[in-house]
């Protein structure tokens, strides 16, 4: 029997300032996510990367837009696959 491995959703931010910034906000609101280095299938450069279930969504990227922190690049990751999201940033 096989599992179907859960899909979770990868930020990539313009700085490391900004993706502190976000991990502080994350860690404030008792948020679930994990800090991780970028995947090299997403970006060969070194940096880091904020990671959630893709369940949690609608509770973190509404309080990444309120506080002004909106990633650069999102992905979504199913087992070893990635595709990009195009996330578009909500208004007001």
């Amino acid at each position: 029997m096989s599992e179907t491995q859960p899909s979770e959703i990868i930020l990539v931010f313009a700085s490391n300032t900004r993706i502190l910034l976000a991990e502080e906000l994350l860690e404030e609101g008792d948020l679930p996510y994990e800090l991780i280095p970028v995947p090299k299938e997403v970006n060969p450069n070194c940096g880091l990367a904020l990671s959630f279930s893709e369940s949690d969504e609608g509770l973190i990227m509404p309080a990444l837009h309120h506080a002004d922190l909106w990633p650069e690049q999102a992905y979504l990751r199913k087992g070893e696959q990635f595709s990009e999201l195009s996330l578009e940033r909500p208004k007001g």
